[in-house]
């Protein structure tokens, strides 16, 4: 007989949400245990819908590409169903401590296949393209934690990815992703004909170039440490409280 658990509620960004149903994934099926049967969440909002689009909640889970394999609607199949709350047992402290041999395990490679299985690059594939994930304030935020690294964190990162990238003999293109006035990104485009700047982008448009780069550059942010989760490209990543893969490079150590 299964055991059916969800994803507790919440009602925060795309990114905390998306990590944490991969997380409760992981976890449900930790150790390959098939008397345990994970089922997708009912989610009623995300946040950071600026433009008020009525479809973007159901736009976002659509993205996901998980609900119908994980019998999607949080229950109603006459079953008990279980909510992993994610502070109240070890799910979290279980996946960051294993977490270089989950995102490589059976279960992880089921959803990616199921994430990845109508996308394709956006990128121009003549270049080997990085995207730079600049966490920064918007009115939606609570959070200040991560909002405020500095520039010169990012800068370093590129920098070095700028004088130690050989591995594929393409071009480099450093697309910035962020929020906020242009004018607060020049020193990243000065004298630098190989960036783009993208910001104030729609949410999912910046996730899925976060994903399909082949460097991601995170920052201190679930957005950008659920991409990395799901992405198949070099991660630098931003130290904060989600532990890195050890396959990861961590941007802090990294002399320019």
């Amino acid at each position: 007989m299964s055991n059916y658990y969800t994803t507790q509620y919440r009602n925060d960004g795309f990114g905390a949400q998306f990590q944490n149903i991969i997380f409760d994934i992981l976890y449900t099926y930790a150790n390959d245990n098939a008397k345990n049967t994970y089922v997708f969440p009912n989610i009623d909002r995300f946040e950071h819908n600026y433009n008020n689009d009525p479809d973007y909640t159901n736009r976002l889970i659509r993205y996901m590409n998980l609900k119908d394999h994980f019998g999607g609607g949080g229950g109603g199949g006459g079953f008990h169903l279980g909510t992993i709350h994610r502070y109240t047992t070890d799910v979290y402290s279980h996946v960051e401590d294993n977490i270089s041999k989950l995102i490589t395990s059976e279960t992880m490679k089921l959803i990616k296949s199921l994430f990845y299985a109508d996308k394709s690059t956006p990128f121009d594939t003549r270049y080997h393209n990085v995207a730079v994930h600049v966490r920064r304030p918007n009115p939606h935020d609570c959070r200040v934690e991560g909002t405020n690294d500095a520039d010169s964190y990012y800068l370093n990162v590129i920098r070095y990815i700028r004088k130690n990238h050989t591995s594929d003999g393409k071009p480099l293109r450093f697309h910035i992703y962020s929020q906020g006035d242009a004018e607060a990104y020049d020193e990243y485009m000065k004298n630098n004909d190989d960036t783009v700047l993208d910001i104030n982008e729609d949410v999912l448009l910046t996730f899925h170039s976060l994903v399909f780069a082949d460097t991601l550059v995170t920052s201190a942010s679930s957005f950008s440490y659920t991409a990395a989760l799901l992405s198949n490209g070099a991660i630098y990543y931003k130290d904060f409280w989600h532990k890195p893969a050890d396959s990861w490079i961590v941007g802090d150590t990294l002399c320019a």
